[in-house]
């Protein structure tokens, strides 16, 4: 790394950014420091001291012998940087007051070891920073001083402590790894090498066991890095690598990265790729990995996320601000913003059910991977019932889903999904029990049974032990994307009841060839040919529509799991519902479409 060569261009880019940061927030929300959380608080102690200590700031010095010393010049006046060393104070105050009596910090989990482990990740990294100047200041070496005392106090209990997500391990073990470095202890390596001794949990397609874009970039692909460089474990890599490069073909032009297949929160977001960049960027430059440099180049054309921070990291990993090989400032892919290692033509995440389909400017997006709902909607499933995106340019059709009226048991979600090349089919089915008399040997003379959940229900029935009635729903779902558009076609077996096909595209276009849908405020309905949403020049059109009729509303249903607790789990956008009978075969045609300039 000594003869690598520093991209002063991007460094500076991070420091103005960075600077902008810790200037709004000194001159808008300093003052409520002391009732900050505690992530938070040591979040904002980190911008801090990635300012003060960086020469290229505006804020350099400013905090190295107490308030006032030599800053100015950036947005918010003199007065926002002479504060600094006031407000790093103040966050160490608060810092202080939120650690409790075994070391660690409450929050909406109480003396949470991985909660605490994300903030000592971050006093670890300025601490490192703080640590790396030649002569601090009595201001910066007290500021090291308290933080040195922090951490030392949450060692015990992080070294003891356990967690109750699969990211904490590595959030944890990244925090331990670190303090390791900085205070070390036998006991602290002993229990990185027992929570890595049950393995990473990486998927054969390279995610991890969340299948998270939120948590791989902020917390297990970090985590596994510092392990990596503090722990001495460089095997950890491979894992940041196959991650790295399942997620290659899953970024969007518009910044975003592909999400819906996530078990976690992030299932529900239009996900900012981002906070990807220094993930890309260091390992492109540590393999000289042309795929990666791409990405990193693209992903440095998008506002930075948590500048201040990244900062630091750069003072820390001396590959993070080297400069990206130059042979990889690849072209854009034909048709596309994006370039050519980000816009295959075809990419599968098969433990995910996830597959993508790419040509000229049209991207479909099919996912048929949710996880089994039993016993319901809880945190930590897939279950998100959108199965198709379609994309052309900028006319965003942000998702499909299907509802049926068939016993309140939801919307779609495939459990049995299958890909033929460009041809990927979903299917379900649904079965629900209409409970007949209990047979004799099974009644109770005082009429009290036990209380059972027979999967739409929870009652003291004595269900398994009922003859039942039983009605199904089959419900098969193709998709196939083909030369100019994609082409959907549903297929049922079973009860004939209605459904309701919900198309919900990104706000920002016009809509034609559709009318009002009655009951559904806001919506609209495709009742016959095809109907358009166009943004711009680009346009998606979409048919045949199916006519309206009062026994098959153009309505969403999430399902009792959601209704039953006044939930829902409806997307936001523009939507329109084409609707029918659960009777044969019914067929949509997506096509997009340019106006020529």
């Amino acid at each position: 790394m000594e003869t690598a060569t520093t991209d002063t261009a991007f460094r500076a880019r991070v420091v103005e950014a960075a600077d902008r940061s810790v200037a709004e927030f000194l001159a808008t929300h300093d003052d409520d420091a002391a009732a900050l959380p505690h992530r938070a608080a040591m979040g904002r102690l980190l911008a801090l001291a990635a300012v003060t200590t960086e020469p290229g700031s505006a804020f350099y010095g400013s905090g190295a012998d107490g308030a006032g010393d030599g800053a100015g010049g950036v947005a918010g006046g003199d007065s926002a940087a002479d504060g600094t060393g006031d407000a790093m104070r103040r966050c160490l105050d608060r810092l202080e007051q939120l650690q409790g009596p075994t070391g660690l910090f409450d929050g909406t989990n109480l003396c949470s070891p991985p909660d605490s482990a994300f903030t000592l990740n971050d006093a670890c990294i300025a601490l490192g920073v703080i640590s790396a100047l030649e002569t601090p200041g009595k201001a910066l070496a007290d500021v090291g001083a308290r933080l040195a005392g922090i951490i030392s106090r949450a060692t015990d209990a992080l070294v003891a402590g356990g967690v109750h997500t699969p990211n904490h391990r590595w959030e944890l073990c990244a925090a331990l790894a670190r303090i390791n470095a900085l205070q070390p202890r036998q006991d602290i390596a002993d229990r990185i090498t027992e929570w890595l001794a049950e393995g990473i949990d990486q998927l054969p397609d390279g995610m991890y066991s969340e299948r998270s874009a939120l948590y791989a970039s902020a917390v297990t692909n970090p985590s596994l890095l510092a392990i990596a460089d503090h722990a001495g474990r460089p095997e950890l890599l491979d894992h940041v690598r196959r991650n790295l490069t399942a997620f290659l073909p899953w970024f969007n032009s518009d910044g975003t990265l592909e999400s819906v297949f996530s078990r976690r929160q992030d299932q529900w977001m239009d996900f900012n790729a981002a906070p990807f960049l220094p993930l890309y960027r260091r390992l492109a430059n540590q393999d000289a990995n042309p795929d990666f440099a791409v990405a990193a180049a693209w992903l440095g054309t998008l506002p930075l996320h948590e500048p201040a921070k990244l900062l630091a990291l750069l003072r820390l990993d001396p590959w993070l601000h080297a400069a990206l090989p130059e042979e990889t400032a690849a072209a854009a892919a034909p048709d596309s913003t994006l370039p050519v290692p980000l816009a295959p033509a075809g990419a599968a995440l098969e433990t995910c059910g996830a597959y993508r389909f790419r040509a000229g400017r049209a991207v479909t997006t099919v996912y048929g991977g949710c996880d089994g709902l039993v016993p319901g909607v809880v945190s930590g499933l897939a279950s998100n019932p959108t199965f198709l995106r379609f994309a052309h340019g900028a006319a965003v059709l942000s998702g499909v889903r299907l509802s049926r009226s068939f016993f309140d048991l939801g919307p779609f979600r495939s459990q049995h999904t299958v890909r033929d090349g460009a041809t990927v089919r979903l299917s379900e089915e649904l079965s629900a029990n209409f409970y007949l008399p209990l047979p004799a040997a099974r009644r109770r003379e005082d009429g009290v049974y036990a209380l059972g959940h027979e999967g739409r229900f929870s009652a003291s029935m004595d269900f398994p032990g009922r003859p039942t009635v039983v009605h199904r729903l089959g419900t098969e779902i193709t998709v196939r994307a083909e030369p100019g558009q994609t082409v959907l076609e549903l297929d049922f077996d079973g009860a004939d009841t209605a459904f309701a096909l919900e198309l919900t595209f990104r706000p920002g276009g016009v809509l034609d060839g559709v009318v009002p849908a009655s009951g559904t405020p806001g919506a609209f309905q495709l009742v016959q040919g095809t109907g358009s949403y166009r943004v711009g020049a680009d346009a998606i059109e979409f048919g045949p529509g199916l006519p309206a009729d009062p026994d098959t509303p153009p309505a969403y249903n999430p399902g009792e799991n959601y209704r039953y607790l006044a939930g829902t789990n409806a997307s936001e956008g523009v939507k329109v519902f084409i609707t029918g009978r659960t009777a044969g075969s019914h067929r949509l045609v997506l096509r997009g479409s340019t106006e020529a300039p």
